[in-house]
């Protein structure tokens, strides 16, 4: 029951995850990366527009920051790989999320691409290997240079923002209401209607996710040292947000829960 990330072998921009026979916990999260994923085996339950069954041979497409929830409901047979893209090294941007149930042979072809992904020198040629794959017509009217961005989304841009360059120090509630303008109250309750979760919340996953990227780009530092570069108090509230952090390669991370009391810590 392993979930395991790893480092493209030639871009640095690419992240790939493999998970297998593991029962996560739902809970609302984003990444600051385009995922792409394919269910190769069981089905889940998942909010990305919508609460969706997602079965077996499905393509899966999540824009980055967009807050959604996954919990599979065949841990004996559940296995799927998502590839993380960073945005910034994207020549277009594909906003709104897609699942899409692939063919038996579209399935072989997006993942014979998918598991070649590491060698690939350009991500966008990933994406548009995809969509070629894919045949259909409909998927090119999501590939756009210039998007439509939600207008509820942008009022949080500066407080984006804010968090981005802020994130490794104390973000009060009070310090980004004042920079959305609005009022603690309405700033707090705005923020949940547009983002599913609360301010703290997104702080402590934008922080999740810099300490996973950190986790990958240097393995020679401690649980503590990645814990406190990321704005967490002690590297104890990093493992229980993580949950299951245990095995440490170059360039990849393996987790797993039945060996959480076996962590290089120091």
């Amino acid at each position: 029951m392993t979930i395991n990330y790893s480092r493209s072998l030639v871009n640095q921009s690419l992240i790939i995850k493999r998970c297998a026979h593991e029962l996560q916990t739902a809970r609302y999260q984003y990444h600051d990366f385009l995922s792409i994923g394919i269910v190769e085996g069981g089905s889940c339950i998942a909010n990305i527009d919508k609460v969706r069954h997602i079965k077996k041979n499905t393509l899966v497409i999540i824009p980055s920051q967009l807050v959604h929830w996954c919990q599979p409901i065949d841990i004996v047979n559940w296995r799927y790989t998502m590839l993380y893209i960073a945005s910034n090294a994207l020549e277009d941007q594909f906003n709104p999320p897609m699942t899409i149930k692939l063919t038996s042979r579209q399935m072989q072809q997006v993942k014979m691409i998918m598991d070649s992904a590491v060698y690939e020198l350009s991500p966008t040629n990933i994406l548009t290997k995809i969509i070629n794959v894919l045949d259909d017509e409909e998927i090119l009217s999501f590939w756009t240079v210039n998007s439509v961005e939600n207008m509820e989304t942008r009022r949080f841009e500066s407080v984006q923002h804010y968090i981005s360059n802020n994130f490794h120090s104390e973000c009060k509630v009070e310090t980004l209401a004042n920079i959305s303008g609005l009022s603690k109250y309405y700033f707090t309750r705005l923020f949940k209607e547009t983002f599913h979760i609360s301010p703290a919340k997104y702080l402590m996953n934008y922080r999740m996710n810099r300490a996973v990227k950190d986790m990958l780009d240097n393995t020679n530092l401690s649980m503590s040292e990645i814990a406190h570069q990321n704005g967490f108090l002690t590297k104890v509230i990093l493992i229980n947000f993580s949950s299951n952090i245990t095995v440490f390669h170059q360039k990849s991370i393996n987790y797993n829960y039945l060996n959480i009391g076996k962590l290089p810590l120091k």
